[in-house]
Protein backbone atom coordinates (compact mmCIF):
# COMPACT_ATOMS: atom_id res chain seq x y z
CA UNK A 1 0.00 0.00 0.00
CA UNK A 2 2.80 2.33 0.46
CA UNK A 3 4.40 1.73 -2.78
CA UNK A 4 1.29 2.32 -4.48
CA UNK A 5 1.29 6.00 -2.78
CA UNK A 6 4.93 6.52 -3.60
CA UNK A 7 4.06 5.78 -7.09
CA UNK A 8 1.25 8.38 -7.19
CA UNK A 9 3.11 11.04 -5.56
CA UNK A 10 5.79 10.68 -8.02
CA UNK A 11 3.57 10.44 -11.39
CA UNK A 12 1.99 14.18 -9.84
CA UNK A 13 2.74 17.18 -11.80
CA UNK A 14 2.35 19.64 -8.78
CA UNK A 15 5.71 20.84 -7.68
CA UNK A 16 6.38 19.69 -3.93
CA UNK A 17 8.09 21.84 -1.46
CA UNK A 18 9.62 20.67 2.02
CA UNK A 19 6.71 21.67 4.55
CA UNK A 20 4.00 21.72 2.03
CA UNK A 21 1.36 18.74 2.03
CA UNK A 22 1.13 17.49 -1.09
CA UNK A 23 -2.17 17.48 -3.29
CA UNK A 24 -4.20 14.08 -4.22
CA UNK A 25 -6.49 13.63 -6.74
CA UNK A 26 -8.10 10.47 -8.57
CA UNK A 27 -6.37 9.66 -11.77
CA UNK A 28 -8.58 7.00 -12.54
CA UNK A 29 -10.18 8.47 -16.03
CA UNK A 30 -8.16 10.61 -19.11
CA UNK A 31 -10.20 13.76 -18.36
CA UNK A 32 -8.34 13.85 -14.82
CA UNK A 33 -4.90 12.83 -16.20
CA UNK A 34 -5.73 15.81 -18.94
CA UNK A 35 -6.33 18.25 -16.36
CA UNK A 36 -4.22 17.15 -13.64
CA UNK A 37 -0.98 15.86 -15.49
CA UNK A 38 1.55 18.88 -16.23
CA UNK A 39 2.99 18.27 -19.80
CA UNK A 40 4.52 21.52 -20.65
CA UNK A 41 7.98 20.07 -21.16
CA UNK A 42 6.40 17.74 -23.79
CA UNK A 43 5.26 19.88 -25.77
CA UNK A 44 8.09 22.54 -25.38
CA UNK A 45 10.14 19.27 -26.86
CA UNK A 46 7.86 18.77 -29.42
CA UNK A 47 7.40 22.33 -30.97
CA UNK A 48 11.38 22.80 -31.17
CA UNK A 49 11.32 19.15 -33.00
CA UNK A 50 8.54 20.90 -35.44
CA UNK A 51 10.33 24.01 -36.14
CA UNK A 52 13.60 22.28 -36.63
CA UNK A 53 12.31 19.84 -39.04
CA UNK A 54 10.65 23.40 -40.75
CA UNK A 55 13.80 24.80 -40.99
CA UNK A 56 15.62 21.86 -42.58
CA UNK A 57 16.35 20.10 -39.52
CA UNK A 58 18.99 20.14 -36.75
CA UNK A 59 22.10 22.13 -37.71
CA UNK A 60 24.35 20.63 -35.66
CA UNK A 61 23.80 17.14 -36.96
CA UNK A 62 24.39 17.77 -40.37
CA UNK A 63 27.79 18.16 -42.80
CA UNK A 64 29.56 21.74 -43.63
CA UNK A 65 28.25 21.04 -47.55
CA UNK A 66 24.60 20.75 -46.51
CA UNK A 67 24.78 23.82 -44.52
CA UNK A 68 26.91 26.20 -46.83
CA UNK A 69 27.09 26.64 -50.80
CA UNK A 70 29.00 29.04 -53.51
CA UNK A 71 27.29 31.23 -55.25
CA UNK A 72 27.61 31.51 -58.91
CA UNK A 73 24.71 33.99 -59.88
CA UNK A 74 26.16 37.15 -61.81
CA UNK A 75 26.71 39.93 -59.64
CA UNK A 76 25.50 42.29 -62.49
CA UNK A 77 22.45 40.28 -63.30
CA UNK A 78 19.33 42.24 -63.28
CA UNK A 79 16.22 42.10 -61.07
CA UNK A 80 13.60 39.64 -62.56
CA UNK A 81 10.99 42.53 -63.96
CA UNK A 82 7.53 42.49 -61.27
CA UNK A 83 4.85 40.93 -62.43
CA UNK A 84 2.31 42.75 -64.45
CA UNK A 85 -1.44 43.10 -63.77
CA UNK A 86 -3.39 41.78 -66.51
CA UNK A 87 -5.51 44.54 -66.59
CA UNK A 88 -2.26 46.86 -67.26
CA UNK A 89 -0.50 44.28 -69.74
CA UNK A 90 -4.17 44.81 -71.84
CA UNK A 91 -2.54 48.84 -72.23
CA UNK A 92 0.84 47.96 -73.44
CA UNK A 93 1.68 47.54 -76.95
CA UNK A 94 1.61 44.66 -78.53
CA UNK A 95 4.70 43.87 -80.15
CA UNK A 96 2.36 40.91 -83.31
CA UNK A 97 0.90 44.20 -84.18
CA UNK A 98 2.36 46.99 -86.38
CA UNK A 99 2.23 50.23 -85.53
CA UNK A 100 0.57 52.78 -88.33
CA UNK A 101 2.16 55.85 -89.22
CA UNK A 102 2.44 58.24 -92.35
CA UNK A 103 6.18 59.44 -91.04
CA UNK A 104 8.86 56.97 -92.05
CA UNK A 105 11.47 59.01 -90.86
CA UNK A 106 14.19 60.99 -91.66
CA UNK A 107 15.78 60.59 -95.47
CA UNK A 108 19.80 59.56 -95.90
CA UNK A 109 20.58 62.77 -97.05
CA UNK A 110 19.33 64.45 -93.77
CA UNK A 111 20.72 61.47 -91.99
CA UNK A 112 24.06 62.31 -93.77
CA UNK A 113 23.62 66.05 -92.93
CA UNK A 114 23.06 65.73 -89.84
CA UNK A 115 25.73 63.52 -89.04
CA UNK A 116 27.94 66.35 -90.59
CA UNK A 117 26.37 69.17 -88.26
CA UNK A 118 27.18 67.25 -85.62
CA UNK A 119 31.13 66.63 -86.22
CA UNK A 120 31.21 70.68 -86.94
CA UNK A 121 29.41 71.57 -83.53
CA UNK A 122 31.99 69.08 -81.65
CA UNK A 123 34.46 71.01 -83.35
CA UNK A 124 33.01 74.05 -82.17
CA UNK A 125 32.97 72.71 -78.95
CA UNK A 126 36.69 72.22 -78.90
CA UNK A 127 37.91 75.59 -80.54
CA UNK A 128 35.17 77.57 -78.39
CA UNK A 129 37.11 81.05 -76.58
CA UNK A 130 37.21 81.16 -73.13
CA UNK A 131 34.70 83.68 -71.45
CA UNK A 132 36.95 86.07 -69.95
CA UNK A 133 33.73 87.22 -68.01
CA UNK A 134 33.19 83.67 -66.23
CA UNK A 135 35.96 82.75 -63.04
CA UNK A 136 37.36 80.02 -64.88
CA UNK A 137 39.32 82.41 -67.36
CA UNK A 138 43.31 82.24 -66.90
CA UNK A 139 44.62 85.62 -67.77
CA UNK A 140 48.04 84.08 -66.92
CA UNK A 141 47.93 81.01 -68.79
CA UNK A 142 50.96 80.84 -71.41
CA UNK A 143 48.67 78.61 -74.24
CA UNK A 144 47.05 81.25 -76.49
CA UNK A 145 44.47 79.20 -77.92
CA UNK A 146 44.04 80.39 -81.61
CA UNK A 147 40.01 79.13 -83.07
CA UNK A 148 38.46 79.27 -86.30
CA UNK A 149 34.37 79.56 -86.60
CA UNK A 150 33.31 76.82 -88.85
CA UNK A 151 30.56 77.05 -90.98
CA UNK A 152 27.92 74.25 -89.85
CA UNK A 153 26.53 74.32 -93.70
CA UNK A 154 29.99 73.98 -94.51
CA UNK A 155 31.44 70.14 -94.55
CA UNK A 156 34.59 69.93 -91.37
CA UNK A 157 37.75 70.53 -92.88
CA UNK A 158 40.37 68.08 -93.74
CA UNK A 159 42.66 66.53 -91.16
CA UNK A 160 46.47 66.99 -92.15
CA UNK A 161 48.60 64.62 -92.25
CA UNK A 162 51.59 63.64 -89.61
CA UNK A 163 53.83 64.08 -92.34
CA UNK A 164 52.87 67.16 -94.19
CA UNK A 165 55.14 69.37 -95.42
CA UNK A 166 58.27 67.34 -93.79
CA UNK A 167 61.37 66.64 -95.29
CA UNK A 168 64.20 64.06 -94.61
CA UNK A 169 67.10 66.22 -96.40
CA UNK A 170 70.28 67.94 -94.90
CA UNK A 171 70.95 69.76 -97.42
CA UNK A 172 71.05 73.64 -96.18
CA UNK A 173 67.85 76.23 -97.03
CA UNK A 174 70.88 79.31 -98.07
CA UNK A 175 73.95 77.52 -99.62
CA UNK A 176 76.86 79.96 -99.06
CA UNK A 177 77.89 80.93 -102.64
CA UNK A 178 80.92 79.95 -104.11
CA UNK A 179 83.76 82.52 -103.41
CA UNK A 180 84.00 83.05 -106.90
CA UNK A 181 80.96 84.67 -106.88
CA UNK A 182 82.06 87.73 -105.21
CA UNK A 183 81.80 90.99 -106.67
CA UNK A 184 85.65 91.56 -105.58
CA UNK A 185 86.91 87.72 -106.07
CA UNK A 186 90.84 87.07 -106.18
CA UNK A 187 92.12 85.41 -108.98
CA UNK A 188 92.42 81.75 -108.35
CA UNK A 189 88.97 81.36 -106.93
CA UNK A 190 87.66 83.31 -109.78
CA UNK A 191 89.52 80.69 -112.25
CA UNK A 192 88.58 77.64 -110.36
CA UNK A 193 84.82 78.82 -110.49
CA UNK A 194 84.90 79.54 -114.59
CA UNK A 195 86.97 76.13 -114.59
CA UNK A 196 83.87 74.55 -113.07
CA UNK A 197 81.43 76.39 -115.67
CA UNK A 198 83.67 75.16 -118.61
CA UNK A 199 83.63 71.57 -117.53
CA UNK A 200 80.05 71.67 -117.12
CA UNK A 201 79.81 72.83 -120.88
CA UNK A 202 82.05 70.14 -122.27
CA UNK A 203 79.98 67.71 -120.60
CA UNK A 204 76.72 68.55 -122.12
CA UNK A 205 78.47 68.90 -125.29
CA UNK A 206 79.41 65.36 -125.13
CA UNK A 207 76.03 64.13 -123.89
CA UNK A 208 74.71 66.32 -127.52
CA UNK A 209 77.47 64.43 -129.61
CA UNK A 210 76.58 61.05 -128.27
CA UNK A 211 72.82 61.52 -129.08
CA UNK A 212 73.54 62.47 -132.50
CA UNK A 213 76.73 59.83 -132.86
CA UNK A 214 73.81 56.68 -132.03
CA UNK A 215 71.04 58.16 -133.97
CA UNK A 216 70.19 55.90 -137.05
CA UNK A 217 71.61 57.69 -140.05
CA UNK A 218 69.64 58.73 -142.89
CA UNK A 219 68.64 55.90 -145.73
CA UNK A 220 68.75 57.71 -149.01
CA UNK A 221 67.23 55.28 -151.62
CA UNK A 222 68.09 56.63 -155.64
CA UNK A 223 65.27 55.95 -158.19
CA UNK A 224 66.46 53.00 -159.72
CA UNK A 225 66.32 51.08 -156.09
CA UNK A 226 62.64 52.39 -155.65
CA UNK A 227 61.47 51.16 -158.82
CA UNK A 228 63.24 47.70 -158.74
CA UNK A 229 61.06 47.26 -155.72
CA UNK A 230 57.94 48.26 -156.84
CA UNK A 231 58.06 46.63 -159.69
CA UNK A 232 58.78 43.28 -158.18
CA UNK A 233 56.18 40.60 -159.20
CA UNK A 234 54.80 41.85 -161.86
CA UNK A 235 56.56 40.10 -164.51
CA UNK A 236 54.55 37.37 -166.64
CA UNK A 237 57.19 34.13 -165.79
CA UNK A 238 57.02 34.93 -162.60
CA UNK A 239 53.17 34.36 -162.03
CA UNK A 240 53.24 31.54 -164.32
CA UNK A 241 56.32 29.70 -162.48
CA UNK A 242 54.30 30.16 -159.29
CA UNK A 243 51.07 29.28 -160.53
CA UNK A 244 52.86 26.00 -162.18
CA UNK A 245 54.13 25.14 -158.99
CA UNK A 246 51.04 25.14 -157.09
CA UNK A 247 49.22 23.38 -159.38
CA UNK A 248 51.68 20.65 -159.12
CA UNK A 249 52.04 20.44 -155.23
CA UNK A 250 48.30 19.98 -155.34
CA UNK A 251 48.64 17.05 -157.33
CA UNK A 252 51.09 15.73 -155.74
CA UNK A 253 49.02 16.29 -152.15
CA UNK A 254 46.01 14.86 -153.99
CA UNK A 255 47.65 11.45 -155.08
CA UNK A 256 49.25 11.02 -151.68
CA UNK A 257 45.72 11.55 -149.71
CA UNK A 258 44.27 9.02 -152.62
CA UNK A 259 47.24 6.24 -151.81
CA UNK A 260 46.84 6.37 -147.96
CA UNK A 261 43.00 6.82 -148.12
CA UNK A 262 41.64 3.72 -145.69
CA UNK A 263 44.72 2.23 -144.49
CA UNK A 264 44.95 1.22 -140.96
CA UNK A 265 48.22 1.03 -138.85
CA UNK A 266 48.76 -2.12 -137.36
CA UNK A 267 50.89 -2.67 -134.09
CA UNK A 268 52.29 -6.16 -133.46
CA UNK A 269 51.97 -7.48 -129.80
CA UNK A 270 55.05 -7.83 -127.86
CA UNK A 271 56.90 -11.26 -126.61
CA UNK A 272 57.19 -12.27 -122.94
CA UNK A 273 61.04 -11.76 -123.94
CA UNK A 274 60.59 -8.71 -124.93
CA UNK A 275 58.99 -7.06 -122.27
CA UNK A 276 60.72 -8.80 -119.53
CA UNK A 277 64.06 -7.02 -121.33
CA UNK A 278 62.05 -3.68 -121.23
CA UNK A 279 61.77 -4.37 -117.38
CA UNK A 280 65.57 -4.78 -117.26
CA UNK A 281 66.80 -2.08 -118.76
CA UNK A 282 64.44 0.38 -116.89
CA UNK A 283 65.70 -1.09 -113.52
CA UNK A 284 68.99 -0.72 -114.92
CA UNK A 285 68.37 2.93 -115.36
CA UNK A 286 66.90 2.99 -111.61
CA UNK A 287 69.79 1.90 -110.56
CA UNK A 288 72.33 3.99 -112.22
CA UNK A 289 70.16 7.24 -111.08
CA UNK A 290 70.34 5.96 -107.28
CA UNK A 291 74.24 4.99 -107.88
CA UNK A 292 75.00 8.74 -109.07
CA UNK A 293 72.44 10.39 -106.65
CA UNK A 294 74.71 8.79 -103.72
CA UNK A 295 78.10 9.65 -105.30
CA UNK A 296 76.31 13.65 -105.48
CA UNK A 297 75.92 13.34 -101.79
CA UNK A 298 78.95 11.53 -100.81
CA UNK A 299 80.78 14.80 -102.68
CA UNK A 300 78.66 17.14 -100.94
CA UNK A 301 79.41 15.60 -97.44
CA UNK A 302 83.58 15.58 -98.21
CA UNK A 303 82.85 19.33 -99.40
CA UNK A 304 81.39 20.76 -95.97
CA UNK A 305 84.45 22.99 -95.53
CA UNK A 306 84.40 24.71 -98.50
CA UNK A 307 80.63 25.12 -98.14
CA UNK A 308 80.82 26.83 -94.92
CA UNK A 309 83.51 28.72 -96.71
CA UNK A 310 81.46 29.88 -99.50
CA UNK A 311 78.14 30.79 -97.06
CA UNK A 312 80.35 33.16 -95.04
CA UNK A 313 82.20 34.66 -98.16
CA UNK A 314 78.05 35.30 -99.42
CA UNK A 315 77.47 36.84 -95.26
CA UNK A 316 80.50 39.51 -95.80
CA UNK A 317 79.21 40.43 -99.52
CA UNK A 318 75.56 40.92 -97.94
CA UNK A 319 77.14 43.18 -94.91
CA UNK A 320 78.70 44.90 -97.73
CA UNK A 321 76.02 45.29 -100.12
CA UNK A 322 73.85 46.47 -96.87
CA UNK A 323 76.77 48.87 -96.10
CA UNK A 324 76.70 50.33 -99.21
CA UNK A 325 73.13 50.58 -99.50
CA UNK A 326 73.07 52.49 -95.96
CA UNK A 327 76.00 54.63 -97.42
CA UNK A 328 73.80 55.37 -100.19
CA UNK A 329 71.01 56.40 -98.02
CA UNK A 330 73.19 58.84 -95.87
CA UNK A 331 73.87 60.11 -99.28
CA UNK A 332 70.59 60.74 -100.41
CA UNK A 333 70.02 63.24 -97.98
CA UNK A 334 71.85 65.70 -99.46
CA UNK A 335 70.68 64.98 -102.91
CA UNK A 336 67.06 66.15 -104.66
CA UNK A 337 64.90 63.41 -105.11
CA UNK A 338 62.41 62.60 -107.73
CA UNK A 339 58.97 62.79 -106.63
CA UNK A 340 57.63 63.73 -110.25
CA UNK A 341 57.95 62.69 -113.84
CA UNK A 342 60.41 65.29 -114.21
CA UNK A 343 64.40 65.02 -112.48
CA UNK A 344 65.70 67.72 -111.15
CA UNK A 345 68.60 69.30 -113.19
CA UNK A 346 70.65 71.49 -111.48
CA UNK A 347 71.43 74.67 -113.28
CA UNK A 348 75.11 76.45 -114.18
CA UNK A 349 76.27 78.57 -111.18
CA UNK A 350 76.18 82.36 -112.09
CA UNK A 351 79.31 83.51 -113.07
CA UNK A 352 81.40 86.99 -114.31
CA UNK A 353 83.89 86.57 -117.09
CA UNK A 354 86.97 88.62 -116.52
CA UNK A 355 86.03 91.63 -118.44
CA UNK A 356 82.96 92.21 -116.06
CA UNK A 357 84.12 91.91 -112.71
CA UNK A 358 84.76 95.42 -111.53
CA UNK A 359 85.95 96.46 -108.05
CA UNK A 360 83.42 98.97 -107.74
CA UNK A 361 79.73 98.23 -106.85
CA UNK A 362 78.43 101.11 -109.17
CA UNK A 363 79.36 99.42 -112.37
CA UNK A 364 78.83 95.93 -111.85
CA UNK A 365 75.73 94.12 -112.65
CA UNK A 366 75.08 91.44 -110.54
CA UNK A 367 74.52 88.04 -112.36
CA UNK A 368 70.93 85.81 -111.40
CA UNK A 369 67.53 86.37 -109.66
CA UNK A 370 66.74 85.89 -106.41
CA UNK A 371 63.02 84.49 -106.76
CA UNK A 372 64.93 81.98 -108.92
CA UNK A 373 67.50 81.01 -106.58
CA UNK A 374 64.62 80.86 -104.05
CA UNK A 375 62.68 78.62 -106.42
CA UNK A 376 65.51 75.94 -107.38
CA UNK A 377 66.28 75.75 -103.75
CA UNK A 378 62.92 74.35 -102.58
CA UNK A 379 62.80 71.72 -105.49
CA UNK A 380 66.47 70.78 -104.54
CA UNK A 381 65.46 70.26 -100.57
CA UNK A 382 61.95 68.37 -101.90
CA UNK A 383 59.66 70.71 -100.21
CA UNK A 384 57.79 70.76 -104.09
CA UNK A 385 58.21 68.87 -107.16
CA UNK A 386 60.28 69.44 -110.46
CA UNK A 387 58.06 71.42 -113.02
CA UNK A 388 58.72 72.07 -116.56
CA UNK A 389 59.09 75.69 -117.45
CA UNK A 390 55.48 76.35 -119.56
CA UNK A 391 56.25 78.26 -122.54
CA UNK A 392 53.27 80.73 -123.89
CA UNK A 393 51.58 79.45 -126.08
CA UNK A 394 47.84 78.98 -127.87
CA UNK A 395 45.29 76.08 -127.15
CA UNK A 396 43.57 76.88 -130.33
CA UNK A 397 44.72 77.84 -133.69
CA UNK A 398 44.05 81.13 -134.95
CA UNK A 399 41.41 81.68 -137.37
CA UNK A 400 42.15 83.82 -140.51
CA UNK A 401 38.58 85.58 -141.85
CA UNK A 402 38.44 88.16 -144.89
CA UNK A 403 36.45 91.09 -143.15
CA UNK A 404 34.24 92.79 -145.83
CA UNK A 405 35.67 96.09 -146.11
CA UNK A 406 39.33 94.42 -147.21
CA UNK A 407 37.03 93.19 -150.37
CA UNK A 408 37.54 95.39 -153.93
CA UNK A 409 34.73 97.11 -154.84
CA UNK A 410 33.58 94.86 -157.85
CA UNK A 411 33.81 91.63 -155.89
CA UNK A 412 31.17 93.40 -153.58
CA UNK A 413 29.18 94.28 -156.17
CA UNK A 414 29.22 90.35 -157.33
CA UNK A 415 28.33 89.43 -153.98
CA UNK A 416 25.27 92.11 -153.21
CA UNK A 417 24.13 91.08 -157.20
CA UNK A 418 20.99 89.19 -157.09
CA UNK A 419 19.89 86.82 -159.36
CA UNK A 420 16.11 86.90 -160.58
CA UNK A 421 14.60 83.97 -161.60
CA UNK A 422 12.32 84.11 -164.99
CA UNK A 423 8.46 83.69 -164.04
CA UNK A 424 7.00 80.37 -165.23
CA UNK A 425 4.36 81.34 -167.47
CA UNK A 426 0.61 79.74 -166.95
CA UNK A 427 -0.24 76.80 -168.93
CA UNK A 428 -3.41 77.35 -170.31
CA UNK A 429 -5.87 74.41 -171.30
CA UNK A 430 -7.34 74.18 -174.71
CA UNK A 431 -10.82 72.73 -175.03
CA UNK A 432 -12.33 71.61 -177.95
CA UNK A 433 -15.27 73.48 -179.33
Amino acid sequence: MVKAVKALDAGSSEPTTKGTKRKRFSKKTKKAWRKRTNIEDVERFLEEKIREERTGGDPTAKQNKDLFYIDKRDMFETAPKARVIKCHSELEVDPRVQAVSGYSGPSKRKKKRKKKLSVSEDMREDNKKPDKTSGQYDLWSSSSTTTKTLDPCLPPPVKKPPQYRTSETKMPAVAPPHPGQSYNPSFTSHQELLQQALEVEEKREKEKAKVSRDAAPDVVVTEEEYLREMSQGLTQGSTAAGGGGSMSETEDGEGNEGAGYGVTARHERKTRTQRNKERLEKEKAQELKEKKRNKEFEKELKRLKSIKKELSKEEQNQASVTQQRQLKKGEKRFRPGKFGPNKFLEEQSDFMLPEEVDSSLRKINPPGNVLLDRFTSLQKRNMIEVRRRVMPHRTYKLKYVEKWRMKLPHEIKELTKIKHKPKARKKIKLTES
